[in-house]
């Protein structure tokens, strides 16, 4: 097998795992938003807060 033969499969692996990678994030971040991670309580509000 040539070099460049090498360097196209390498290139399409890599291409798959970053596409199934950026897929997923997108997927997890739509059904996981996580706004409630920026939020700063107090500790006042963050006893009242229901878990």
């Amino acid at each position: 097998m040539s070099y460049l033969m090498m360097l196209l499969i390498t290139l399409a692996f890599l291409f798959v795992i970053f596409t199934f990678a950026f897929v997923l994030h997108h997927f997890l971040s739509r059904s996981l938003p996580g706004k409630d991670a920026l939020v700063i309580d107090t500790p006042e509000e963050a006893l009242e807060r229901k878990i």
